[in-house]
């Protein structure tokens, strides 16, 4: 698994770090890509772990930056696993930060417990393999779809240990304009995905030709899905259990949109960043998350749909750098 990982995420940055150029012009970013050498080095600090927390066995990439520098956790959605970084977890690296890139409770190569798929349990998890790798007091959290959604229930829970939050394309449960937001096509896999039972039968045998057409309906930039990502994530999600676990979490929606609506009569007051594509929730999330955060950055990601951080990595990992703290 490492070897065949590791070198994904090499070739990964290389490409980027030759490509950016372009995003650059096109994007009108201030980010310049770190030198091919720079993230040959940042990669292979890059190690991969597994550790029992909360009952569940844990996979995660860690690299560890410069000493005593605020770590930066990425947090995953439905569709991808940790392998969504790989062009953004090596640029952070290099530049010294300590970056943690687990695979969400029942995705990837993390166990497939029943249960606990809640925003707010989830969180928890990843809070306990925090303090498990001792990362802490505070982390910054990054999240991408069900990772965003995650992230700011860790942020809520547990304010004194976010320095910042970064959530990517993805609406939060039960806050405003979450009841319009199911109700539209573009949704409209969040009520096929929370019947009970029936999306897995559909699915199953067929993964690489629904993750091929999600991820492209999806993409603006489709280009960033090669067949050699799709077959990644095929087989990540042919695994037994992977396709409920990964419904699970929008099965979860009921809970967490009480949970979120809970947590929301207190406002964040750590800077929060939003990013989202321009082709999906990019013209939005800015206003959307000022329903839970006083102190709102929102970067709208032109040439991009959802997958914004595999479709426009280098304007991503630009809006980052200019976000967080600097590794110190």
């Amino acid at each position: 698994m490492r070897n065949t990982f590791i070198s994904a995420l090499l070739a990964a940055s290389i490409v980027l770090t030759g490509a950016a150029h372009h995003a650059h012009a096109a994007t009108n970013d201030d980010y310049l890509p770190m030198a091919s050498a720079a993230i040959s080095t940042a990669t292979a600090k890059i190690v991969d772990g597994k550790v029992d927390v909360n009952g569940v066995r844990y996979h995660y990439l860690l690299a560890q930056g410069k000493q005593d520098g605020t770590p930066v956790v990425l947090l995953h959605g439905w569709g991808s696993t940790s392998y969504m970084w790989r062009y953004v977890m090596p640029q952070l690296v290099a530049r010294g930060y300590t970056v943690l890139a687990p695979d969400l409770r029942g995705l990837g190569d993390t166990s497939k417990p029943a249960t606990g798929y809640d925003k707010a349990n989830v969180a928890e998890d990843i809070r306990a393999l925090v303090a498990k790798l001792n990362l802490g007091p505070q982390v910054n959290v990054v999240g991408h779809d069900m990772g965003g959604m995650v992230a700011y229930a860790y942020a809520a829970q547990h304010p004194d240990e976010v320095r910042t939050l970064a959530i990517l394309d993805v609406p939060l449960p039960g806050i405003e304009p979450w009841d319009q937001l199911v109700q539209t096509s573009r949704t409209w896999h969040f009520r096929f995905y929370s019947v009970q039972d029936v999306p897995e039968m559909l699915i199953a045998g067929h993964e690489l030709e629904y993750l091929k057409w999600f991820h492209n309906s999806e993409a603006v930039n489709a280009r960033a899905f090669t067949n050699e990502v799709e077959e990644t994530y095929a087989r990540e999600y042919a695994m037994p259990g992977a396709l409920r676990a990964g419904f699970e979490y929008y099965r979860a929606f009921p809970q967490d949109v009480k949970a979120n609506q809970a947590f929301s009569a207190t406002k964040l007051t750590m800077p929060v960043l939003g990013i989202g594509g321009a082709g999906s929730f990019g013209p939005i999330i800015g206003d959307h998350l000022r329903h839970v955060a006083t102190n709102v950055e929102a970067v709208n990601v032109q040439g991009s749909g959802h997958w914004v951080a595999e479709e426009q990595p280098a304007v991503v990992t630009g809006a980052l750098l200019r976000f967080l703290p600097p590794a110190r």
